[in-house]
């Protein structure tokens, strides 16, 4: 954590803490005033927030080729993530055409009412997110079909997202096959299984409270179905039937996904795939000829079945419809490169961590830096590590096992889709074709389960003790 403490040239200044906090200040500003106020993309923000941190680089006398050079290393770390967000548009694009996920939308219109949509989707996504540890894969597939149901229900489509967010970034955060959970059971020391434990208590919780909330919901939501949305209903249902021949055979893309992701192939050559997959049962089964089923891949699906509300719920996917949310993450990566570089971030940790002697406080700075960390890092792995870093002494100190840390930084994951320039928060946003704001008063988990680490440490449920070495 002290690696950027000390200038790393002779010629450098070391960054002040009244200067880091200014920078960053100035930022924050930046990013909610082009976001929130002028109701901007975050692309330009994000890029004005780099040039000021480059600026305070360059005062700093940090040359230009060695921020862009950590920035680059940043870049290169999310290399992946990008193929993978492009993949996965080439997968929906490709699931649409073909008929998987119009099947599964109408299979689930004549089986769920709407009392009970939304906890299923929850329960739903959390199981597979679970078993395959990918959060994304849930999003991109289940997630996408039981927006439609959703919608086609009359549910709002922002609470449907919440709903989908809850369940599969549960997953992602509690599966032992998930990267974020091993991320963060490691970076704090925790170990992988006492690491789960930790989490278990909280975020189980958390998932609990989502359910009760989304019962609550779904019951006021099978009301108003009562009195009209059963027309709508009856609409979507002729819309898809009319423009897609139903077959159960339509499911075998699906079940393609899901035998790669037993046997643990990549998630690269896995999603590709499924994509091809999807183009072989759209030649077979909408008679669609080979040019065009793959240029769903490339531009994603346009609905024509003559219903309105229908041609809007599967117009979807395509590579082309993730580029923008790929430029987002490079610029994303980028300002988190030069945050790095320049150390202002090691200056204000190594002050704050010296000001920790009690559990509560402790908990409630860790869960708050994760937070933080998580906007302005635009990656979770590192909002996950810089806290870490800096306060596993604190945790020691106070003879905490380091899976309560391990809980805390892992709430980093769960913070993903909620913000608008990282990965999570791009990828949901561009797969369901939801702003972020529009559905974040609705993710439960991502505020429960932050609450409930200060609350369980406060009254003292899961302050498990460090074991003698």
């Amino acid at each position: 954590m002290n690696e950027n403490k000390k200038p790393e040239r002779q010629d450098e200044r070391q960054a002040t803490l009244g200067m880091s906090f200014l920078v960053l200040l100035l930022s924050i500003g930046i990013l909610m005033a082009g976001i929130l106020i002028l109701k901007l993309s975050p692309h330009i923000p994000i890029l004005v927030c780099t040039f000021i941190m480059v600026i305070y680089g360059l005062y700093l006398r940090i040359p230009w080729s060695e921020m862009m050079n950590k920035a680059v290393e940043s870049i290169s770390s999310s290399l992946e993530a990008i193929i993978i967000v492009m993949t996965i548009g080439m997968v929906v694009g490709s699931w649409v055409a073909c008929g998987t996920v119009p099947y599964v939308i109408w299979g689930g219109l004549k089986l769920f009412t709407p009392a009970f949509l939304l906890p299923f989707t929850v329960i739903l996504c959390a199981v597979m997110s679970t078993l395959t540890g990918s959060s994304w894969t849930t999003v991109g597939t289940v997630g996408v079909a039981f927006l439609g149901i959703g919608i086609s229900m009359g549910i709002p489509a922002p609470i449907v997202v919440g709903a989908i967010c809850c369940g599969a970034f549960f997953g992602d955060t509690q599966s032992p096959m998930s990267d974020g959970c091993n991320f963060a059971t490691a970076i704090s020391g925790a170990g992988l299984y006492n690491g789960v434990k930790g989490m278990l208590c909280t975020n189980c919780t958390a998932l609990l409270a989502s359910l009760i909330l989304y019962i609550i919901i779904g019951i006021r939501y099978s009301a108003a179905a009562n009195m009209g949305a059963g027309e709508q209903i009856e609409e979507t249902l002729a819309g898809l039937e009319q423009g897609f021949h139903m077959t159960p055979f339509l499911l075998l893309p699906a079940i393609v996904l899901f035998i790669l992701l037993a046997v643990k192939l990549p998630a690269i050559p896995t999603m590709l795939l499924a994509a091809v997959s999807g183009v072989i049962v759209n030649v077979i089964c909408q008679n669609d000829s080979l040019t065009d089923a793959l240029g769903y891949l490339m531009n994603g699906y346009v609905g024509n079945t003559g219903v309105a509300d229908v041609d809007r719920i599967i117009t979807r996917g395509g590579m082309n419809n993730m580029m923008s949310t790929v430029a987002l993450m490079i610029f994303s990566m980028w300002m988190a490169g030069v945050l790095q570089r320049i150390g202002i971030i090691s200056i204000l940790l190594d002050k704050i961590s010296q000001l920790v002697k009690r559990i509560v406080p402790l908990v409630f700075l860790t869960n708050v830096l994760t937070f933080i960390f998580s906007y302005f890092a635009a990656d979770p792995y590192l909002a996950m590590t810089l806290p870490s870093k800096a306060l596993e002494g604190a945790y020691d100190d106070l003879e905490l096992n380091r899976n309560v840390l391990c809980r805390s930084v892992g709430n980093a994951v769960l913070f993903a889709p909620m913000v608008p320039w990282g990965s999570g928060g791009l990828y949901v946003s561009a797969t369901l074709g939801l702003a972020v704001s529009s559905y974040i008063p609705y993710y439960f988990m991502g505020y429960l389960a932050p609450l409930l680490c200060i609350l369980f440490a406060a009254i003292g449920i899961g302050n498990y003790k460090r074991k003698p070495n």
